[in-house]
């Protein structure tokens, strides 16, 4: 018979996955919905499919993350984890700041191993910070740098041109979910741990959040900072996506919240003559430095 303990864990862990799936579902499709490309119930089927992939093919590697922050955690320390972040990000969903899932969980976790004494491991600590410092810098400069080059060709077919960026933003897409359903998603079950059951847990809690929960804050990323064209959104999606999968490589827990609202900025800021909107960015920002934070704070005292 399971016990109380894992239980919590299993609820916490349908939770914080359903809390994922919806919260980053417009952020992985909703340039796919928003253009036309695709409709809202198949964009939402490519999600839960490119996230259900990336968890049981890739998941896997993100276990580093556990037994490097947080080894040796009982059941019940497990729970709690799972408990605080899902109250940290439903608040910043409730004061409408994305904050990132990943920041604030690997946050928590640091916190509750050093209040607790346990043997962290600070070089992979050091790395992890100084990716999510890097990570956005790269995702603005490759971005902007794409737009401007892509800018300068002149396609002697344009309708050809355009349906090409339709089909790649539909793999696009798909990849922005599957690196998702990787990283984050794979640290969240290897926080819980990467048992079987655990992982038809997740699964099982994909769909219900895609379809439930998708109306999120970072719809407004692309609305808010300039209008998306195919070009932008493509570059946007695949600067995520590449980065989130170098960081999965090595097993790193890397948002995609930071690596494409860095590369929308990135794409917004190519265009000299537009008129861009720092504010949402700033806040964003701000969101994932105040989620590391709190969550560290918080499991400093848990």
């Amino acid at each position: 018979m399971p016990t109380l303990e894992l239980i919590a864990i299993e609820v916490a862990l349908f939770i914080t996955v359903s809390l994922v799936s919806g919260n980053n579902l417009p952020a992985c499709v909703g340039t796919l919905i928003g253009s036309g490309v695709a409709k809202k119930r198949t964009g939402i089927l490519i999600g839960i499919a490119g996230y259900i992939a990336g968890l049981l093919l890739q998941g896997s590697a993100m276990v580093r993350v556990s037994s490097l922050l947080f080894p040796s955690a009982s059941h019940l320390l497990v729970a709690e984890a799972l408990s605080v972040t899902i109250v940290v990000f439903l608040s910043g969903i409730y004061l409408r700041v994305p904050l990132s899932l990943t920041m604030s969980l690997v946050g928590l976790i640091a916190g509750i191993s050093v209040s607790r004494h346990m043997p962290i491991d600070t070089a992979y600590a050091t790395t992890v910070i100084g990716t999510w410092f890097a990570a956005p810098l790269i995702a603005i400069a490759t971005s902007a740098l794409s737009i401007r080059l892509l800018g300068r060709s002149r396609p002697r077919d344009i309708w050809r041109r355009a349906s090409t960026y339709k089909l790649l933003l539909l793999l696009s897409s798909f990849l922005a979910a599957y690196v998702l359903g990787a990283n984050t998603m794979g640290v969240i079950v290897a926080v819980a741990g990467f048992s079987v059951q655990n992982v038809a847990v997740a699964v099982l809690a994909v769909p219900v959040g895609s379809f439930f929960l998708s109306r999120g804050g970072l719809q407004r990323i692309g609305r808010d900072i300039f209008s998306l064209r195919y070009s932008n959104a493509l570059v946007a999606l695949l600067d995520s996506v590449v980065l989130v999968e170098t960081a999965t490589l090595f097993g790193l827990p890397l948002s995609n919240t930071q690596t494409l609202s860095a590369a929308l900025f990135g794409a917004g800021i190519s265009y000299k003559e537009r008129f861009l909107s720092a504010k949402p960015f700033i806040l964003i920002v701000a969101g994932w430095i105040l989620a590391a934070l709190i969550s560290f704070t918080i499991g400093l005292v848990i």
